[in-house]
């Protein structure tokens, strides 16, 4: 099943379309090996994670970024180990309580709006230790300012992520789907739309500082509060704003042209051509994948 599935139903529509720079991304810089486990890091993903890049000029450890960073991070763990509270410090915070899943309160909210804390991934038979490893690649297409504070753009790769399995080898992450006839590319690339606030009034008073230094290091993941006064409007993956920005569905063949479109920019980004994406997202390995370190990480301690 692909991730389109946990958080939208896939016969949405899409108005929006964005167009990215076409300069060359910057590309983080080359290390060895994963940092150090940290205490608070996830059991199941000791091997796994994130690295981000964007062209140049936008600063992936400052201003936008960081907020940007730390709640799709929080999203994709929460994924991962099925657990609501392994999401960054500061989450619950920075976002609304949602009502009852499938209760009649969320279903009226618009889909961007419904489950904003995350949701835990299904449980995989094939994966009984729920063990992921690799590296899940994120790139910012696109961000830029709205009335209410930023939106971005997020391209979402997981064809460097592997699953445990019953035995000793690891398998993609979307294999099963793509055995089931998905295309690879639809399975492993994603783009997500995030928007965040500075002037919600569900958010902290007074606001909190964004952090004040860099934000990037060693570690996998922030040790403390870094989304500063930034609140978490609406987030899902680009097809389900549809009910925000149109007060009727377009038409769909034309709607799925268009997610087509944005999925295409993000591929044209990957470093990995047509045949050999089919190739990675197909092929079960016997040892450990290779596990970069987080980029630009996090730093050693809250900054």
């Amino acid at each position: 099943m692909s991730k389109f599935s946990v958080w939208i139903l896939f016969a949405v529509t899409i108005s929006v379309v964005v167009s990215a720079c076409h300069s060359t991304p910057a590309p983080p810089p080359p290390t060895s090996g994963p940092a150090p486990q940290p205490a608070d890091w996830p059991e199941n993903l000791t091997d796994f994670r994130f690295r981000w890049s964007a062209d140049p000029g936008f600063a992936l450890d400052t201003g936008w970024a960081v907020p940007l960073r730390a709640y799709v991070e929080s999203l994709r763990v929460i994924f991962y180990t099925r657990d609501p509270d392994a999401g960054y410090p500061g989450l619950e915070r920075v976002t609304p309580e949602s009502p009852a899943k499938f209760s009649s309160e969320w279903k009226k909210l618009a889909l961007p709006q419904r489950d904003l804390r995350g949701t835990g991934g299904r449980v995989d038979v094939e994966n009984p230790r729920n063990r992921f490893a690799g590296n899940e690649e994120l790139y910012v297409l696109k961000a830029e300012p709205i009335a209410s504070g930023f939106r971005a753009f997020v391209c979402d790769s997981t064809f460097g992520v592997y699953k445990g399995t019953n035995g000793s080898q690891f398998s993609p992450w979307g294999l099963e789907s793509v055995t089931q006839g998905f295309d690879p590319d639809f399975t492993n690339m994603a783009v997500w739309r995030i928007e965040f606030s500075d002037q919600d009034p569900r958010a902290a008073v007074p606001a909190p500082l964004s952090p004040q230094t860099a934000q990037r290091g060693p570690e996998p993941a922030p040790r403390g509060d870094v989304f500063g006064p930034w609140f978490v409007i609406g987030a899902a993956e680009v097809g389900a704003w549809y009910d925000v920005d149109a007060p009727s569905p377009p038409v769909i063949e034309e709607a799925r042209a268009a997610e087509t479109a944005m999925r295409d920019q993000c591929l044209a980004k990957y470093p990995l051509t047509t045949e050999q994406r089919k190739k990675i997202s197909t092929t079960p390995i016997a040892t450990l994948p290779e596990v970069k370190p987080a980029a630009p990480g996090w730093p050693s301690a809250p900054k």
